[in-house]
């Protein structure tokens, strides 16, 4: 670590405050060194461009056809319980209830809630 001349305590602060960084950074190897400027940015964007997609894993993802249709599992909704058996749902808090007409639950009308 290189000590700097400065007779400001802020700038002597930030000096070695910089200066620590610096040399945890080092410490660091390259692959997992995270980019602290925009060239390093952008050079990591560059490498990163040449790589598969990584929702489908495809290399000529377009990113408007991803993931390909094949690739998608069917979509089944959720079951909602049937009201043909009785059940109902608190027009409070959406909780189902088993054999009950719906309206406001026992814990909502309790807690002052409807």
């Amino acid at each position: 670590m290189t000590i700097i001349a400065v007779t400001n305590p802020d700038q002597r602060l930030g000096a070695h405050l910089l200066a620590v960084v610096r040399a945890q950074d080092a410490l660091i190897l390259a692959p997992r060194r995270v980019p602290r400027t925009a060239v390093q940015m952008r050079a990591r964007l560059v490498r990163m461009a040449d790589d598969a997609c990584p929702l489908c894993g495809r290399w000529s993802c377009t990113g408007s056809d991803c993931p390909p249709s094949a690739a998608v599992p069917a979509v089944t909704p959720l079951a909602a319980p049937a009201t043909a058996s009785g059940g109902g749902q608190c027009s409070y808090c959406g909780q189902w209830f088993p054999d009950w007409n719906g309206g406001v639950c026992g814990v909502c009308s309790s807690t002052g809630r409807s």
